[in-house]
């Protein structure tokens, strides 16, 4: 009866965790000369967490998932980040007016 549980902790050992599968992955690469990088570290460079992040993808924030874990290309979503930036109290712009 031992050999059996031997057995089943055996399996569940060799499954790896949704963490690892991901950390294994690498954090930043290149493809077509633009950088990527996993959500979870842009999420740690920015100082908040992943779920902060992702809140900006239904307002149009850039990733792409390769083999399944989400990566962001870092430059368009800098500007991603710039292009979400309110400025209040600004003059209102001069309309031109109609010639008749």
């Amino acid at each position: 009866m031992s050999d059996l549980t031997v057995e089943t902790s055996a399996i569940r050992a060799a499954r790896p965790a949704r963490d690892r599968r991901r950390s294994a992955r690498p954090e930043r690469m290149t493809i077509g000369g633009v950088e990527m990088v996993r959500n979870d570290v842009c999420a740690r460079e920015q100082g908040t967490t992943e779920r902060t992040i992702n809140r900006g993808d239904a307002r149009g924030a850039p990733y792409i998932y390769i083999a399944g874990v989400k990566y962001r290309p870092i430059e368009q979503y800098h500007q991603f980040l710039l292009g979400q930036m309110q400025v209040r109290n600004r003059p209102p712009t001069k309309r031109r007016r109609h010639r008749r």
